[in-house]
């Protein structure tokens, strides 16, 4: 994927407690939430400008959706064995959240995508639940995916997807637990899987690397984008500070690290990964 779609902050807000790291007691500072939106998205426009990116767009926000500035959930996009572009429309869990799916769709059916919706009986969260590396889609489920759903979503891929069960409330999508590197390598929380997803894991990734559970919920370091840019082919990384052993081994793998702060994002519940959709232009 050679492009990055973002939505400021410009209505975020913790309301109510969709997964365990939400308090709306706690409140927000919206003003560094805005100053650590536009650190991230100057982030990005430097990948664009150096070459290792495309396109970064964003997405105008709208009054009453406190969580669209979390990207990575409305919509799946992906190529199919021809090059063509589709799109997967999620059906989110929360009411809140579903009313931010049609301004994503509509972005991607611009941008000529072709789209394919789920019945309304299949829970399915995107990019958060679903990730590919390699020709290969990983598919978590449990919190906020339904198992079924991948049935159906099969269908559409035309092509298998390796399903992972989330176990661990503190790991209620994919993104925030399993983070596939560019040589074989996946970086997960053992914690957030069954150990008989575990064991499949190893049968798939010539590495599985662990990561401390407790790094994982206070930096959520395994929320990080990292990725192989497909025009310059520098692996590049970007990442909550403070993620101390998880920087080590993107270190060790080559990859240019960038640090950033998303701690009023993470209050949500979200860091970097949740905060932007990648797709091709």
């Amino acid at each position: 994927m050679n492009s990055v779609l973002l939505c400021p902050p410009d209505y975020f807000s913790v309301l109510d407690s969709k997964n365990p790291y939400m308090n709306a007691q706690q409140g927000i500072d919206f003003i560094l939430a805005q100053k650590q939106w536009k650190d991230l998205c100057s982030i990005y426009q430097t990948l664009q400008q150096e070459g290792h990116l495309k396109e970064v767009s964003v997405l105008t926000p709208v009054s009453g959706l406190e969580d669209m500035v979390f990207c990575a959930n409305q919509v799946l996009p992906f190529q199919n064995e021809r090059g063509v572009k589709q799109l997967v429309v999620s059906n989110m869990k929360h009411t809140s959240r579903q009313r931010e799916v049609p301004y994503f769709e509509q972005f991607f059916r611009q941008k000529g995508y072709q789209i394919h919706t789920l019945p309304q009986e299949y829970r399915f969260e995107g990019m958060g639940d679903m990730i590919l590396h390699k020709n290969t889609f990983f598919g978590g489920y449990g919190y906020r995916t339904n198992k079924n759903a991948y049935t159906y979503i099969e269908k559409i891929l035309n092509h298998p997807v390796i399903l992972l069960e989330l176990v661990n409330p503190y790991f209620y999508h994919l993104d925030t637990c399993f983070l596939p590197l560019h040589d074989d390598t996946v970086l997960i929380v053992k914690e957030a899987f069954t150990p008989q997803d575990v064991e499949k894991l190893k049968t798939f990734f010539t590495s599985v690397i662990f990561i401390p559970e407790q790094e994982a919920i206070t930096c959520f370091s395994l929320n990080a984008h990292a990725f192989t840019s497909p025009l310059t082919q520098q692996h590049l990384a970007i990442l909550q500070k403070g993620s101390t052993y998880t920087k080590a081994i993107l270190q060790e793998k080559s990859y240019t690290i960038f640090e950033t702060d998303t701690s009023e994002f993470m209050k949500s519940g979200g860091s970097v990964f949740c905060m932007k959709m990648a797709y091709w232009e």
